[in-house]
């Protein structure tokens, strides 16, 4: 008798709205794309509703506030695909947009807390703008967790050291010719470092006695540093310094007398 008068309801538009929630315009809209359409007509033309119609709806405005997609929801009501299997998938959807909001958090929250690096250096202008990471107003999750390794690098007092150092350096000495720079670009790690052949290269790169020039870039996190700044700015990534570096420190300390 209860499911005899269950099947005998029949809800105006209006009052369904009321009794789901949802719009006039959207139970239309729901209609017009034959997800829950009404159950019949009234007399005079006017669509009407069944209580499982309404049931339907309600599950419909459910699943839409999860943000779960139109032919989804169709899917679901039809029985072609299960209302648990949905969920788990939008529980990991879910789960990934909670994690990158968390990134989000912490890269704006690290924007009011990393030093200015490249100004502390005191760099000139255009030096300085090649070490600065610019975080882009929508970025990807490989560039927000970049920013987030690189304030962490940052806010390191050992590292802003010697990066303050090697700064100070080329402070100094503006016009001349990057000492490794020369070393990354002609250095030969095939040599071994205690043979002549590669002393006489090395030396003939960069000489021995502007070799602590050259030491002071065999820092792993300077690599690094440039590794993520790229990374954040878009940039092509840079070759690696301290292979380099490293040969021909090894070279010079291997011949020393």
């Amino acid at each position: 008798m209860g499911s005899s008068q269950s099947e005998d309801v029949r809800y105006t538009i209006g009052e369904l709205a009321k009794r789901t929630g949802l719009t006039v315009k959207a139970i239309r809209f729901y209609a017009n794309q034959d997800i829950v359409p009404p159950t019949g007509r009234s007399p005079a033309g006017h669509r009407q509703y069944s209580a499982e119609a309404r049931a339907r709806l309600e599950l419909v405005r459910v699943l839409r506030s999860l943000g779960i997609d139109l032919r989804t929801v169709r899917e679901i009501l039809d029985k072609e695909i299960a209302v648990a299997e949905v969920a788990a998938n939008q529980a990991d959807a879910v789960e990934a947009r909670i994690h990158a909001l968390r990134q989000q958090h912490a890269a704006l929250k690290s924007l009011t807390e990393i030093p200015d690096l490249p100004s502390q250096l005191g760099l000139r202008p255009g030096i300085a703008q090649s070490l600065t990471p610019h975080l882009p107003a929508t970025p990807s999750a490989q560039q927000l967790e970049a920013w987030l390794e690189l304030t962490e690098l940052v806010r390191d007092k050992d590292f802003r050291a010697a990066m303050r150092r090697l700064g100070e350096h080329y402070a100094d000495r503006p016009l001349e010719p990057d000492a490794v720079a020369l070393v990354r670009d002609h250095a030969d790690l095939s040599l071994d470092p205690a043979s002549p052949q590669a002393y006489a290269l090395a030396t003939s790169i960069v000489p021995a006695d502007r070799g602590h020039e050259v030491e002071i870039a065999a820092d792993p996190r300077r690599d690094r540093y440039m590794h993520l700044l790229a990374i954040i700015n878009g940039w092509q990534q840079p070759e690696p310094v301290v292979p380099a570096v490293t040969w021909y420190i090894q070279t010079l300390r291997a011949h020393q007398s």
